[in-house]
């Protein structure tokens, strides 16, 4: 296995043309978020680790066929390693003021992202043109950061993105009562709007978790107590669905290939949405 194979098994995608030996720890994206820089690596030309910012930010070593790391190398990359842990948190704090103080100044209303979502009567928090999605941690409620949504006019589509620097690992929205009876998780902002909608709708006292992606859908459900339900994405890759399954938590999802919730409630009507929970809550008669 090379280096490269190495460190896309553990999440950290490494661009080939990059990759050089030097005595410097690199930043580089995740196979998970291709566009961040939340992987880092060191690589010696024989030897090298890995490791995942956004995740458990654990240094994960490769020896390949050479020689394996000695204990007193490993502790002067650990000493690296907080020391440059130290600096990342105090950036992850620096992001977290910033965002929460552009989030204060944002306006309640209307967005057109809603509207082209099929989610007219919603208001969100828009500051411009941006629509502010704001992101907190599952645990504390503090907010790390947020995911902007925005009409790209060259691309002549919505693109989402998070706030720069922002720490995404635990960073959920939450849309309902925190002591709500129910928990169900989903991937993203309209596809937790629907879902909140269909939940009102038949009665049921749910709230919604909003994840931002499978990878942080895995590692908040179980930081949640109480009866949980996941509403996946149905995506070709199949993410969703193998995200869902690793809860071990009830599941569902559209059945199209390719929708989310808010695909199924814009096609095929709110009350198809609230037939797939009421199905999946069938199979958990201690919760009817």
């Amino acid at each position: 296995m090379t280096f490269i194979e190495f460190a896309r098994l553990h999440g950290v995608d490494i661009n080939p043309a990059r990759l050089y030996a030097s005595d410097k720890i690199k930043r580089c994206p995740t196979v998970d978020k291709p566009r961040s820089d939340n992987g880092a690596y060191f690589w010696d030309g024989r030897r090298g680790w890995v490791m995942d910012w956004s995740g458990e930010a654990r240094v994960i070593w490769f020896d390949g066929d050479q020689t394996p790391w000695t204990p007193e190398e490993k502790a002067q990359w650990a000493a690296q390693r907080r020391s440059q842990l130290s600096e990342q948190e105090q950036a992850y704090q620096r992001a977290a003021s910033t965002a929460e103080t552009i989030l204060r100044g944002c306006e309640l209303k209307e967005h057109q992202y809603l509207s082209y979502k099929g989610l007219g009567e919603e208001k969100g928090l828009v500051k411009g043109e941006l629509l502010l999605v704001p992101m907190r941690n599952v645990v504390t409620r503090k907010i790390q950061g947020y995911q902007s949504i925005y009409w790209d006019r060259k691309d002549r589509r919505y693109l989402k993105k998070m706030f720069p620097g922002m720490r995404a690992r635990n960073a959920v929205l939450s849309l309902g009562s925190h002591k709500a009876a129910e928990t169900w998780f989903v991937e993203g902002y309209s596809t937790g709007l629907s879902l909140k909608n269909a939940l009102n709708t038949c009665g049921i006292d749910g709230r919604v978790v909003v994840t931002f992606s499978a990878n942080n859908l895995v590692q908040v459900a179980n930081q949640v107590r109480g009866t949980k339900y996941v509403f996946a994405d149905n995506d070709e890759l199949e993410t969703g669905q193998k995200a869902a399954e690793q809860t071990g938590l009830p599941w569902t999802m559209a059945d199209q290939v390719g929708w989310d919730v808010n695909d199924l409630h814009v096609n095929a009507g709110l009350f198809a949405v609230v037939k797939k929970v009421m199905d999946l809550r069938l199979t958990c008669p201690e919760t009817l």
